[in-house]
């Protein structure tokens, strides 16, 4: 992703940003060819159409081109591009290409393109498969991957990354935030004698890998899981922590076999932070367990439950729900 932007950013480098004349329109084939010539750098349009392609000063209205829209100063409006839209000086508005829209300076706005969104600064949304901000992200990236130096807003992908915190929240499944929410976890319930966690991201969301361990019926119950938190402040060491997470369970050590066996839990656990780097959690746990698994025609117990509020069994899955609980012990980075 880095490499992406130097590329992009590296050949704007030698293009100066210098006041352009006004003009109403012009429309290019392919740089050189059209209305301006090669004095088309030398012009801000209300309006731009490149056939091809086109090379001009700025926009100050609308833009649009079947393959690029590159400009030496800056964007103000809408510009729509079959492949990329490129400005090496400022952005404003709504910028729209099949493949990526590139801001040398700062964008405001909205810019939605199919592969990647790469600006200097931002402020508004980023919506593609990768976003990446050089500096300040002030508004919302929307992505596979995320990428802002200082952010403030929020980043929803798979992967988000974030330098500096400026009050920003990432909401995906791996999030790399300076002074983030980093903690491992060893917790007990009533199905699992021991099960570790890692989580990572805020406070106000994190993600959570963990792995557990049981018994049932003489024989060994491991399990591996994937949620989100959320601990919210109380007072003064005292929080409250939310967690809705999933396990898959594997019995007897099976790792092969096709059943499918799913633990669903929402924990509400009282969160004590005894000190900076210590907690305590505690609190009821609502499940629901999910199975295929048979033995001989018939449903087996894969794991011990206490009771159950509801069952219902039908001719491929059974499924069952209790409340249980959830006890832990909170190691932050």
């Amino acid at each position: 992703m880095k490499i992406l932007s130097v590329l992009f950013l590296t050949m704007l480098v030698g293009i100066n940003t210098n006041a352009q004349e006004k003009q109403a329109a012009q429309v290019t084939f392919i740089y050189p060819v059209g209305t301006a010539g090669t004095r088309s750098v030398d012009y801000a349009n209300n309006f731009s159409l490149n056939i091809i392609g086109g090379l001009n000063g700025g926009v100050n209205g609308f833009e649009l081109g079947s393959v690029a829209n590159i400009n030496k100063g800056n964007v103000s409006g809408c510009q729509i591009s079959g492949v990329c839209n490129v400005a090496s000086g400022d952005s404003k508005g709504l910028i729209l290409s099949g493949v990526a829209n590139i801001s040398k300076n700062q964008s405001k706005g909205v810019e939605i393109s199919g592969v990647a969104n790469i600006s200097g600064m931002h402020n508004g949304l980023q919506l593609s498969t990768i976003n990446f901000v050089k500096d300040d992200l002030a508004g919302a990236q929307i992505g596979v991957v995320n990428y802002a130096k200082k952010g403030k807003g929020f980043q929803f992908g798979v992967v988000n990354v974030c330098g500096n915190d400026d009050g920003i929240l990432p909401i995906g499944i791996i999030s790399v935030v300076k002074n983030g929410y980093y903690a491992f976890e060893v917790s007990s319930n009533e199905v699992f004698l021991t099960s570790l966690s890692y989580k990572m991201g805020k406070e106000q969301f994190h993600t959570i890998f963990r792995t557990g361990i049981g018994e049932h019926n003489k024989k060994s119950v491991f399990s591996t899981g994937l949620g989100f938190g959320s601990i919210l402040p109380i007072k003064v060491n005292h929080k409250l922590n939310l967690e809705l997470i999933c396990d898959n369970i594997y019995y007897d050590w099976k790792w092969e076999d096709d059943n499918l066996n799913l633990l669903n839990q929402f924990n509400l656990s009282y969160h004590y932070q005894a000190t900076k780097h210590l907690a305590i959690k505690a609190g009821p746990s609502l499940k629901t367990f999910v199975s295929n698994q048979k033995e001989n025609g018939e449903f087996i117990d894969v794991i011990k439950m206490p009771y159950t509020l509801f069952e219902h069994t039908g001719e491929k899955y059974k499924v069952a729900g209790w409340v249980g609980f959830n006890v832990g012990i909170v190691l932050s980075l």
